[in-house]
Parts: C-alpha cells; sequence; structure tokens
C-alpha cells in the first residue's frame, strides 16, 4: 500500500505532465487556427479586389475570371475548415485545462511541502478535483501528451474486477 508522499509524488508528477500537454496543445490549435484564417482572409481580399477589377474592364480575361473563382471557392472552404474543426475553441479549452491543472498542481506542491500534516479528507479532495479535471478537460493529442512526458510516468494500479 503506497504512502501518502508517494501518492501526491505521482499525482503531482501527472498533474505537471498534464498542464504542460494541454498548453501545447493550445498553442498547437491556434497555430493551426492561424494556418486556415491567415489564408482565408488573404484569398479574400485577393477576390474582392479583382471583382472590382473585373469591373472595371469590358471584356475580363477568362483566366483572371477562372482565377476568381477557384480563389472564391478555396476562401470560402478553407472559412468553412475554420468553422467545423473549431481550433480556437479548442485552443482555449486546452488553455483553461492548463492553468485548472496548474492551479491544482501549486496546492498540491503545498501539500507535500507539510507532508506530515496532509489530511484524509485533503487528499480525498485532491482526487475528486483530479477525477473533475479529467472529466471535464479535452483530450490531447497523443503525440502532444508523449512529448510532455507522459512516458516518464507510472502506470497506474489497477485492481483487477474478479
Amino acid at each position: 500500500m503506497p504512502n501518502i508522499e508517494d501518492v501526491l509524488g505521482e499525482w503531482y508528477q501527472r498533474v505537471s505532465v498534464t498542464q504542460l500537454a494541454h498548453y501545447r496543445s493550445a498553442g498547437h490549435f491556434a497555430r493551426k487556427k492561424y494556418w486556415l484564417g491567415v489564408p482565408a482572409v488573404v484569398l479574400a481580399t485577393i477576390v474582392g479586389t479583382s471583382v472590382f477589377a473585373s469591373l472595371a474592364d469590358d471584356q475580363p480575361n477568362v483566366w483572371l475570371q477562372i482565377g476568381i473563382g477557384l480563389a472564391s471557392v478555396t476562401a470560402a472552404v478553407l472559412t468553412s475548415l475554420q468553422t467545423f474543426l473549431g481550433y480556437s475553441e479548442r485552443a482555449e479549452k486546452h488553455r483553461i485545462a492548463g492553468a485548472k491543472y496548474g492551479a491544482l498542481g501549486r496546492e498540491m506542491e503545498t501539500l507535500r511541502a507539510s507532508i506530515q500534516d496532509v489530511t484524509k479528507e485533503q487528499i480525498d479532495r485532491i482526487r475528486e478535483r483530479l477525477d473533475t479535471l479529467a472529466i471535464e478537460s479535452p483530450n490531447n493529442p497523443e503525440t502532444i501528451y508523449k512529448k510532455a512526458g507522459s512516458g516518464t510516468l507510472a502506470a497506474p494500479d489497477v485492481v483487477p474486477n474478479d
């Protein structure tokens, strides 16, 4: 049976890795948002400008019209993908989850500093908060979670259901 210090140490390590993974996931999804958003804005601007330029010409170039049409469709697809994939919202959810894991980690640091005074109620409260965070938080992409250090974590003790 592990002691309180070992349990808190293992939980703290998990919280630290998960916090880092959430912050990295937030950055990952924020970058993806820009990879879709910036080209969509640029293409929409080009399309808008080109439409006005072609209106001034009595006989606009066919290739220009095809190019404007393709740029318009591409801008619409990129904008739709940005909305559908929800990178902005996903980035914000990961940022919030990272902050919550950070707050819990700081509370655990305080408990670990005075380990002899830790009560069962405090441990139960930490466990409940960990469980709630795990349920409420979005999943990190596996590659990001591994890069954050999940490979260094000990496998949780599993009690078989016999």
